[in-house]
């Protein structure tokens, strides 16, 4: 249940960065646990349209440590993922490539 949350947090940080300072996450809100920040912090490792991604920065790790990723597998299939740039793949790998121990099923 825990890697499932995990994985919606992954998720909404990239629809979060492609909406910018949208109403997803805005005047200091967060959103599974994550600001907007923490969401910029991880968009360029989850970008659809860069065929080699950079590794998720400290920075993106450290936000993914308190994501409730509960709300993730909800946008697995939604137009926002694509619309936005962002690989779905990619982001539900982010728990394990920042070494959190966790798995992310949908």
């Amino acid at each position: 249940m825990e890697g499932y949350a995990k994985l919606m947090v992954v998720t909404m940080v990239l629809v979060a960065l492609a909406l910018g300072s949208g109403p997803i996450v805005a005047n200091g809100q967060k959103v599974c646990g994550m600001s907007k920040e923490d969401f910029e912090a991880c968009q360029p490792s989850v970008s659809a349209t860069d065929p080699n991604p950079p590794p998720p920065s400290a920075m993106c790790c450290k936000a993914l440590e308190n994501a409730n990723f509960r709300c993730l597998c909800f946008f697995k299939n939604s137009k926002w993922m694509t619309d936005y740039g962002i690989d779905f793949d990619r982001a539900k790998d982010l728990p394990s490539k920042c070494n959190l121990g966790k798995s992310v099923t949908c």
